[in-house]
């Protein structure tokens, strides 16, 4: 079972063609009212990850991408 949260970053990634800075989902959060911390959302992307929902890829040591992962993509 997803938690609301985590349903949520699943939503706006939908929404963005299943891919995105870990900066702008946070924009994106912000935007629907969820004020969350980076480390929330941290937490939030490795408990969606281990479930085989996304993949998230470090570009450098701040910038992350998001990725849907098309298996799980339409179960949640």
């Amino acid at each position: 079972m997803v938690s609301d949260f985590c349903s949520q970053i699943l939503d706006i990634l939908r929404r963005n063609s299943g891919k995105m800075l870990e900066s702008v989902l946070l924009d994106n959060l912000k935007n629907r009212g969820i004020n969350a911390t980076q480390r929330e959302v941290r937490r939030a992307l490795l408990k969606l990850e281990v479930m085989g929902y996304i993949r998230v890829t470090s570009l450098d040591e701040e910038r992350k991408i998001i990725e849907l992962v098309n298996s799980k993509e339409s179960s949640a």
